[in-house]
């Protein structure tokens, strides 16, 4: 019989469990509010939370930190201390073990980050399965204690599960979730702010990896324009406000692809957005427009 403190994937579910451990201790323990973010071994986004009042840029580098270290298979603090800057110019026989990575200064496609606060995530044969990242405490230190608690809390099998400190969003998310089961979809749902930053974001177990990706552009799209993503080809129209704006290409996040909805209140404010990617667009849509109905009956 399989040893249920060891997991040899990190499931959607082991996700959501470090993560709500991981809350619970940069609240009680450090005060802080944080971005907490885990990948899988190829570096592609599991899950992620950005805890009310954690700065919105903070989700973004909890991405880089977990996917620095799932694919260098090395924790963050290690490759900062090979790119120690003091070290720049000391001859190779008298640098440090390990300071020979000078050359890792230079970002690897936007994604390297030497900041402490990355763990690889092992499985019982010490293979690297995926990642975790932490950024927004009041130091690195900090950021590495709540990532370290986020992958020991997976092997946690006795622990009660934890209520998450965002768990008011989590539940807009699970009912997309749960319609996307319904419909036989595997899908990613990201829960935007009004600003278009995460607050919540899922990948299904087996939901293609790219479409973590573009579920958070969907909702960044919805969000900005204040209009579902489908609609905003309509800024390219010669008869309509917008002309000469095109629909792709001018920003990495702006997608016209059908699945992004804004969240409005009832006097038409702007309260945030959700993005769905997974199905055929009209797919996407029906999975979105069941999240906003949960919205709608909470109110």
């Amino acid at each position: 019989m399989a040893n249920p403190n060891e997991i040899d994937v990190v499931t959607l579910q082991l996700a959501r469990k470090g993560l709500q451990a991981a809350e619970h201790v940069a609240v009680d323990l450090i005060g802080w509010a944080c971005s907490i973010v885990l990948v899988d071994k190829a570096g592609a986004v599991i899950a992620g939370h950005r805890m009310d009042g954690a700065p919105p840029a903070t989700f973004d580098i909890g991405v880089e930190k977990a996917w620095t270290a799932a694919t260098f298979l090395a924790p963050t603090l290690m490759l900062g201390r090979m790119t120690d800057p003091r070290t720049a110019l000391a001859p190779l026989d008298q640098l440090p073990l390990g300071h020979h990575g000078m050359g890792l200064q230079f970002k690897h496609k936007g994604r390297l980050t030497t900041i402490m606060g990355g763990i690889p995530i092992r499985d019982r044969d010490m293979q690297v399965i995926g990642g975790v990242g932490t950024s927004g405490t009041p130091s690195a230190l900090d950021d590495n204690t709540v990532s370290q608690r986020c992958w020991t809390a997976m092997y946690d099998a006795e622990d009660p599960p934890l209520e998450s400190m965002l768990d008011s969003y989590v539940k807009i998310v699970e009912a997309a979730m749960a319609k996307a089961e319904q419909m036989g979809l595997l899908v990613s749902v990201c829960l935007s702010d009004a600003e278009g930053w995460p607050k919540v974001l899922y990948r299904m177990d087996g939901a293609l990896y790219p479409t973590a990706e573009l579920a958070r552009d969907k909702a960044w799209t919805a969000a900005a324009f204040r209009t579902p993503s489908s609609d905003i080809s309509r800024y390219g129209v010669k008869d309509l406000p917008g002309l000469g704006i095109p629909s792709g290409g001018w920003n990495e996040r702006v997608c016209p692809i059908p699945g992004g909805l804004p969240i409005l209140d009832g006097d038409g404010e702007l309260l945030g957005s959700v993005g769905v990617c997974g199905g055929t667009p009209a797919q996407d849509v029906r999975i979105a427009k069941a999240a906003l109905k949960t919205i709608s009956s909470a109110e």
